[in-house]
């Protein structure tokens, strides 16, 4: 896709030409994951700690399908050695199973690799997935070969024929590595491009037949932001391979997570919901991923904060369910739309159920991993459409164009704070000003009408109170208290330049999304949803947050941001945990480079920083060379 440079930083014309009033761009960074910890060891089944550093080979198969996308953003660091692609559910179009790994032209840290780079066109080294090492002590008869799906673009950004996913294979004995596959990208768009391709890539050379062998996926991309995207699935690695033969599995599996559980938003106040609000049916993405037809039951199990079971639905057993390649998602109405007869209860405290969606196949089927789906309906204090995970950038052109999303109170409730998931350009430009001002309106006849009486004062986005899906939060001047009815809440730009915000691809409320950009109020036309979240009630109280969003940190930081001195508190338990093995702390900068290298030397370890410019950093913490907590730093002087 062709990339220009306005200003101080690039914009990227996505889905609408250069002279539309409202589009999409690729975001210039990814706060999905710029802030998260890399949890080496998370999984489904564990959430401790394992420090021991392995190295023994892995033996075969090697299967990964990315599955545990709902857990982590990071590829399981049982199976890969680096952690630089972006393992997620929204990217993909119709993956193979839940769960992809993206390359992009971002860093580990979701910023650009060349935050600075000056040729748009240019196709540098970016991302890099290289496994463990694996014993592949055989002979050539054995027939062992690697397979993978890909798809370019997806609901990202178009890689250009200049950009490629390449594949290279390990030699142990001559420590050298070969490139044995690799795939361009095209001269146009891929709009209609959405499936995933199938690569088959034996390991016959008896090179690479020996213990210690490895294999590496890595892209060529402009490296100066979120772009030219490449999905990757369903990595399969084993001995007795055919490039046909093999394809006979039996696999069913979900491919997304299933729609939310009420009509209108993704979630809500609590105050505010209604057995009303809840869903009579929601969609289940389903796949039938072998060649011929098989049987499958699907059920469902409702739990709440206790994590007591309060509700279960059994589809029932569909027979003789068509595969995707003919037939697309499972068309089976007890399965695909399940009925509910169930209603979530009124609430008197903030909630987050979680549902638990499985699959059951008479057959033993190939991934079991991607049978079980996990979904959480919450109900906090804030309105959201979005799934929290941003594809994309929603701009509207013009200085004073407003963005606005439709919100309804059921009844009386005080508005004190929005949330919004903006591009973080900015912090890669402090010097650079993208003033706008929260506005509220009132209903008109066709959208947005009469400003309510606050018009907020100017602010600029904050980038750094953000982390894995989160927000930044801008609390209002003075609460508003609103009345039940209809609003529209949103902002109004300070700039022509469009400012970007977080933009959903995969649940669409475009119905919500109102754009004036100096013709009137007009309704989007974008699938999607916008990243705006109104903060509704008083402050939710610590112990509920704590429920709401479990963290696990082995220290914390003060003062952040810091001028001369960092100073990184442990507790005295966390201190003797990692005071018996061999840990580290290191400091570094948004290229990645080490600044600080040190040993953490008491409960209170400080950090000298007066030497280093002001700017973005990364904290992080090893333990015996496996990194356990990571965390954004700001040094200004």
């Amino acid at each position: 896709m062709v990339k220009y440079i306005i200003h101080s930083f690039f914009i990227v014309l996505f889905s609408v030409s250069a002279f539309a009033q409202e589009g999409l761009k690729p975001l210039t960074a990814n706060i999905n994951y710029l802030y998260g910890d890399l949890k080496q060891n998370s999984n489904k089944q564990s959430s401790q700690i394992n420090y021991s550093n392995k190295a023994t080979s892995l033996t075969l198969p090697f299967k990964d399908d990315f599955s545990y996308s709902s857990t982590q953003a990071y590829p399981l660091q049982s199976l890969w050695s680096d952690s630089s692609t972006y393992v997620n559910s929204g990217y993909a179009i119709a993956p193979l199973s839940i769960g992809v790994a993206t390359f992009d032209g971002l860093n580990k840290f979701g910023y650009p690799y060349t935050p600075n780079l000056v040729n748009m066109s240019s196709s540098l080294p970016a991302d890099t997935l290289t496994s463990k090492p694996i014993n592949l002590a055989f002979a050539p008869v054995d027939s062992i070969a690697l397979t993978f799906y890909y798809q370019a673009r997806g609901n990202g950004d178009a890689p250009e024929i200049s950009d490629s996913l390449l594949l290279d294979y390990y030699m142990p004995k001559q420590n050298k590595w070969q490139k044995v596959w690799y795939q361009r990208g095209n001269t146009s768009a891929n709009t209609n491009d959405t499936i995933f391709k199938r690569g088959f890539v034996g390991v016959t050379d008896t090179a690479y037949l020996h213990d210690g062998f490895k294999f590496r996926f890595r892209n060529m991309a402009t490296t100066a932001g979120n772009f030219d995207h490449w999905n990757l699935d369903y990595v399969f690695l084993d001995k007795n391979r055919s490039i046909i033969a093999d394809t006979n599995y039996y696999d069913f599996a979900f491919g997304y997570v299933p729609t939310p559980l009420v009509k209108n938003y993704s979630s809500m106040p609590w105050r505010q919901y209604d057995t009303s609000d809840m869903v009579n049916k929601n969609s289940v993405f389903i796949r039938n991923n072998g060649i011929i037809n098989g049987n499958l039951t699907y059920t469902n199990n409702f739990y709440d904060n206790t994590n007591t079971k309060i509700y279960g639905y059994n589809g029932g057993a569909s027979p003789n369910l068509g595969i995707f390649k003919y037939n697309g998602w499972l068309n089976a109405a007890p399965l695909s739309n399940p009925s509910y007869t169930y209603n979530l209860p009124s609430m008197t405290a903030p909630a987050v159920y979680k549902i638990q969606h499985i699959l059951y196949s008479s057959s033993t089927d190939f991934i079991q991993a991607n049978d079980t789906v996990i979904q959480h309906q919450t109900f906090s204090n804030y309105y959201a459409f979005d799934d929290g995970s941003a594809e994309a950038g929603y701009y509207v052109n013009g200085t004073g164009g407003k963005i606005a999303a439709k919100y309804k109170t059921r009844v009386s409730d005080t508005l004190r704070a929005v949330r919004i998931y903006f591009d973080p350009v900015g912090s890669l430009n402090l010097a650079q000003s993208y003033a706008f001002r929260i506005n509220i309106w009132q209903a008109g006849s066709n959208g947005p009408g009469s400003v309510v009486i606050l018009r907020d004062s100017v602010m600029n986005p904050n980038y750094y109170n953000v982390g894995f899906n989160t927000f930044s939060e801008y609390t209002l001047t003075s609460p508003l208290i609103l009345p039940a009815g209809t609003y529209y809440i949103g902002i109004q730009q300070q700039v022509a330049a469009g400012i970007v915000i977080g933009f959903d691809k995969n649940i669409n409320h475009s119905s919500s999304l109102y754009y004036d950009s100096g013709n009137g109020w007009t309704q989007s036309s974008i699938y999607g949803s916008i990243m705006i979240r109104p903060v509704f009630g008083t402050e939710l109280p610590l112990s509920v947050k704590e429920n709401l969003k479990a963290k696990d940190n082995l220290f914390f930081v003060y003062p952040n941001p810091s001028n001369n001195i960092l100073n990184i508190k442990f507790t005295t338990e966390n201190y003797q945990k990692i005071n018996s093995s061999n840990s580290k702390i290191q400091m570094l900068n948004m290229l990645g480079q080490v600044v600080i290298d040190e040993n953490p030397n008491s409960e209170n370890t400080v950090l000298n920083t007066q030497n280093l410019p002001s700017g973005i950093y990364f904290l992080t913490l090893k333990v015996n060379e496996q990194l356990v907590q990571q965390q954004k730093i700001i040094i200004q002087h």
